[in-house]
């Protein structure tokens, strides 16, 4: 029988974290810390899903009777909901640079329409201290679908949040 090698994220130090940037540069997926870089950690995530729908154009010639098909341009995104963090949704006022992520938030670079560099690190953070690899997604798109909500069976502002994905994802594995 094949050894399974799951990707678990049910341990501690192995939840998934996704960091946002307004730095165009800021990741490159091979290197093993960003320590020092101007990001936003977009911590308390309740879920993640990330959408590579590649589309599919269909058409019929009158070379066969079947069905042909073609790919389109993927229209990629990362979706998730989040616990709302006052500093992480609506910024640290007193962060320098004012252009950076953490300056506005999450809601600030939604509402201001800026663009972000992202990487989703599937199994923990940004370290590789414990040897093991940690998997990720990465690439540039807008902060979109932002819309707060509570109620008294979970007094706990959540949100969803949507990752616009301009262009492809890269993907790989961050390693010492």
């Amino acid at each position: 029988m094949a050894t399974v090698n799951n990707i678990n994220v049910n341990t501690t130090g192995s939840f998934p974290h996704l960091y946002l940037s307004t730095d165009p540069t800021a990741f490159t997926g091979s290197q093993a810390t960003f320590s020092g870089l101007d990001l936003l950690p977009v911590t308390c995530l309740t879920d993640v899903t990330i959408n590579n729908s590649t589309g599919i154009y269909s058409f019929v010639d009158f070379c066969g009777p079947d069905m042909k098909k073609l790919t389109t341009p993927a229209d990629n995104s990362i979706d998730a909901n989040i616990v709302l963090d006052s500093v992480e949704f609506f910024g640290d006022a007193t962060h320098t640079p004012a252009t950076g992520a953490p300056f506005y938030g999450v809601n600030g670079l939604s509402s201001s329409k800026i663009e972000v560099q992202f990487i989703l690190v599937l199994n923990g953070d940004d370290s590789v201290a414990d040897g093991i690899g940690k998997y990720y997604y990465q690439g540039k798109g807008f902060i979109t679908s932002i819309a707060p909500t509570v109620n008294p069976d979970a007094p706990v502002w959540v949100s969803p949040i949507s990752i616009a994905v301009t262009g492809s994802f890269t993907s790989g594995t961050i390693v010492a």
